[in-house]
């Protein structure tokens, strides 16, 4: 199947539901895990970027297919990144640490795929919103580290990656806030089966802010300063703990935005400002992936 957007250079040729990985708990339908592929057409002559997207809702919701927007991995493709978007388990049939041990799968099996699918091992970014979000920095702040890695494939293969994109996501679970509760029903439990008095260890290992040191990948953050789900205080202290310690961080504060980047909670969809926050994604994976 082809997809092409106005005015862009490359076609993009979807190669849907490649299996990545495989976990026995998981229901029949979610197993294995498996991605969608976007190539570039034509094909350009040098190895090129990869950028991976998670998708969000919760941990617990969402599917894959989300990442086929046209403001979304499309938009990367048409510009000669192949792009992947995966499934990870949902909370609501694995807690944490399942969603990145998959994350890691997916990168680690396309530094297998790189010769196949003319990628260039080196240059990987990451991408998502909300819960997806918190998997990509997630995945940029643990790169190889042995406890998060799992084993669901492509064993050999670093996890590691070279840029990230997070958009309305958490970094700190001990102290959430907003519609984040660590101490009763929540999206928050879920994910990890239990409140904080009975897995705070957990809630610190999942939470991008307490792995900050020097040399992580550069960062581009994208937040709402209204969010009402996901506090913005989320995304100014994991800024700002990025940038003491010598990092690289695009921080993009959206004056008004809710959690879904509206500036209004019920505006129409096409109101959202999905191609501004798509082409400042794009220049930034074209910065730091070298492309």
């Amino acid at each position: 199947m082809q997809l092409s957007l106005p005015g862009c250079p490359y076609a993009c040729n979807l190669l849907p539901a490649l299996q990545y990985g495989e976990v026995p708990d998981v229901p029949p339908w979610e197993a294995p895990l498996c991605l969608d592929l976007l190539l570039p057409s034509p094909m350009p002559a040098q190895p090129v970027p990869a950028v991976i997207y998670a998708h969000g809702g919760g941990w617990a919701e969402g599917e894959r297919s989300s990442g086929l927007y046209p403001w979304l991995n499309p938009l990367l493709t048409a510009h000669g990144f192949v792009t992947v978007s995966i499934t990870y388990r949902l909370s609501r049939f694995a807690p944490f640490p399942a969603q990145i041990y998959d994350a890691k799968a997916a990168v680690r099996w396309l530094r297998s795929q790189a010769q196949k699918y003319h990628i260039d091992p080196e240059r990987i970014g990451v991408w998502g919103d909300s819960a997806g979000g918190h998997l990509g920095a997630l995945l940029g702040m643990t790169g190889d580290w042995p406890e998060l890695e799992g084993s669901c494939g492509s064993p050999g293969f670093s996890s590691r990656v070279q840029a990230v994109v997070a958009r309305c996501a958490p970094y700190d679970f001990l102290h959430p806030g907003g519609e984040l509760i660590n101490d009763a029903p929540s999206p928050v439990t879920q994910l990890f089966d239990g409140t904080i008095t009975e897995r705070e260890d957990l809630m610190r290992q999942a939470s991008p802010f307490y792995y900050v040191g020097p040399d992580v990948p550069p960062f581009q953050i994208v937040h709402g300063t209204l969010d009402e789900t996901v506090p913005f205080e989320q995304a100014e202290r994991f800024t700002q703990a990025l940038n003491e310690a010598g990092n690289k961080v695009d921080f993009h504060p959206l004056e008004g935005a809710y959690h879904n980047l509206r500036q209004q909670q019920l505006l129409p969809w096409s109101d959202t400002p999905w191609e501004e926050l798509g082409a400042r994604a794009l220049s930034f994976f074209q910065k730091h992936l070298d492309y």
